[in-house]
């Protein structure tokens, strides 16, 4: 009873599979679960400590922003008004007593100088001890004159911090009509100390300041928030000053205690306010969920690779095993035209190599005795006959021409001539490219027929060209079949004379362009578009008129590129154009001289 070898190959196939998916698979799982964890922990923290930098980053802005205005509001010591009086304050208070109008032109100097010192300020106040005020907005706002301004909570601030800078909450501008923006104020009183006798000066009025929330919108839209993530400013009293939701600015700060969120907090060092960030963690670790996604996915390729090389490699293994056995079958009974593939240079490939050598030395043999006579002389009837006949038919056709010429029938004759060199020029297996005046010559011959079987009335051809260029190679039997369509579908259903001029031009691209242009009836944009779409397409499956140009084009694309080829435009009632784009050589490809090199 004899064996199965395929049984043993199975075997050995399955046993390597599995250990080689054993030893690389297992570890890989392993390594790569530990890695994943490991990697996604310190992106956690990473992204956390990354949002809690942003924090405190803005709480310091917010800082600076308070220590930007409070200078602002101190320029009133410094500001000078000129003059006798030398300081605001000195000039207020003597102005004040004598009620001169000089007041509201020094004050609202002031208020102009101060109102653009910064973008975000909106509006000023100066309040004089006796209530009168002064104003001044960058949006010509209309004042309500029924509203008492200051708000009494603002001046019993004021009254309590007589000499340092006060701050009121975010607040909407009720006391301009029909303001619905929402400010911070900033208050400060001007003392003239210079004037008084008291050691901390006589109060000349009250400063204030309406800063917009853009103040604090330039500070944190630099943290690039989701539209669920909250940022807010609270003072001292829970009191929410700023949120990116600025439906919740001005109310009591309440946190969001869900599991979902992140909460980070941090307080500035001079004015106790508090930077709470409120992070949703879904969207703050989206990128990182995307980002592990995706190597998980690359890991999953990874094992579907090692599995898929364990399976090659080992089928590899044994593949060559069974060749050898299937091709010995095959010489045993009798068939020598037989190879194993060699796949490697180990002991297999050594052994497959060996029965190459010995079944090709076998072929060899039989081929010198016996195969090789054969096809030595079928080669050279082929090569008698391919004589033979285009010789025969030259004779044949200068009989027939001769004799059309001894009736008088010149035209025949002529016929007869131009198509003896069609056919010759056709016929001569020999050349893949030809000189452009080559190839001008055969066009020539064969209008010559169309002219004598339409007339002169009909067509007419146009050369235009350079005879620098004629001695370029051009594909052989390029232009014929060109001008063939453009007689048959352009000129010849419309009536009267037809033209066909054919341009041959180098480009500045140092390229060889030859046009053949007629003013026959055209194309359709769709036939157009047809036509352009088959030149892409395989010429095995194409019929109708463009199966000329696709072969052409073919040809020319298999010869110099995928550069180069044919192109077509066409107007209806107008005329077509195809230009050949070639590059421009004059070395001419010898089929022959190929083949036998």
């Amino acid at each position: 009873m004899t064996s199965n070898p395929f049984r043993v190959h199975k075997s050995i196939f399955a046993k390597f599979t599995l250990s080689f998916i054993s030893v690389g698979l297992i570890p890989l799982i392993i390594l790569s679960y530990i890695s994943l964890q490991t990697f996604s922990g310190f992106m956690e923290r990473y992204a956390t400590n990354n949002y809690d930098q942003m924090l405190l980053y803005a709480s310091r802005n917010v800082e600076d922003m308070f220590m930007k205005y409070n200078n602002i509001s101190k320029l009133m010591y410094s500001y000078g008004v000129g003059g006798q009086y030398g300081q605001l304050g000195q000039a207020i208070a003597a102005l004040s007593k004598e009620n001169d109008y000089r007041l509201t032109m020094t004050v609202n100097d002031f208020l102009q100088t101060i109102l653009y010192t910064d973008r975000d300020l909106l509006s000023v106040f100066f309040v004089q001890p006796n209530g009168t005020y002064h104003n001044l907005t960058k949006n010509n706002a209309a004042l309500d004159y029924q509203y008492k301004y200051p708000r009494t909570e603002w001046k019993s601030q004021m009254e309590k911090n007589r000499n340092g800078l006060a701050f009121f909450p975010t607040h909407k501008q009720e006391y301009y009509l029909g303001a619905t923006e929402q400010v911070m104020t900033f208050g400060r009183n001007l003392t003239d100390v210079l004037g008084s006798s008291k050691i901390e000066g006589d109060l000349v009025g009250t400063f204030y300041m309406d800063v917009g929330l853009g103040a604090f919108h330039e500070i944190f839209k630099q943290m690039s928030l989701n539209n669920r993530d909250r940022v807010y400013v609270v003072d001292e009293h829970g009191i929410i000053l700023y949120c990116n939701n600025t439906s919740e600015i001005g109310t009591m700060y309440e946190a969001n205690l869900s599991d979902d969120i992140l909460h980070l907090r941090q307080e500035t060092a001079a004015n106790h306010l508090q930077i709470i960030g409120e992070f949703y963690k879904k969207e703050m670790f989206l990128k990182l969920e995307q980002l592990l996604q995706t190597i998980t996915i690359v890991i999953g390729l990874c094992i579907v690779s090692l599995i898929v090389v364990a399976v090659w490699f080992s089928n590899r293994f044994s593949r060559p095993i069974r060749s050898i056995t299937r091709e010995m079958a095959k010489v045993e009974s009798g068939n020598f035209d037989t190879q194993v593939t060699v796949q490697s240079a180990d002991e297999l490939g050594l052994l497959a190599h060996g029965f190459n050598k010995m079944v090709g030395r076998l072929q060899e043999y039989i081929n010198v005795v016996y195969v090789a006579g054969l096809k030595q002389k079928q080669a050279e009837l082929n090569a008698l006959k391919s004589q033979i006949r285009p010789h025969y038919l030259y004779n044949t056709l200068e009989v027939i021409r001769m004799n059309a010429i001894a009736e008088d029938a010149n035209e025949v004759g002529d016929m007869i001539l131009s198509l003896s060199h069609q056919l010759k020029y056709v016929l001569d297996y020999g050349e893949e490219t030809v000189p452009i005046r080559a190839e001008k010559a055969n066009v020539e011959q064969y209008f010559q027929l169309m002219v004598i079987r339409y007339g002169e009335h009909r067509l007419v051809l146009d050369f235009r060209f350079d005879s620098n260029l004629l001695d370029c190679a051009i594909p052989k039997l390029s232009l014929q079949p060109i001008v063939e369509n453009a007689i048959y579908h352009g000129i010849m259903p419309k009536q009267g004379k037809g033209t066909i001029r054919i341009t041959i031009e180098k480009s500045e691209a140092n390229q060889l362009f030859i046009s053949v242009d007629d003013d026959g009836v055209g194309m359709s944009e769709e036939t157009l578009a047809s036509v352009q779409h088959n030149l892409g397409q395989s010429s095995s499956l194409d019929t109708g008129s463009s199966i000329g140009l696709i072969n052409v084009h073919e040809r020319i694309v298999a010869l110099y590129g995928m550069e180069y080829g044919v192109e077509i435009t066409s107007s209806k009632h107008i005329g077509t154009t195809v230009r050949l784009v070639l590059p421009i050589t004059r070395e001419v490809n010898n089929r022959a001289k190929r083949h036998s090199g």
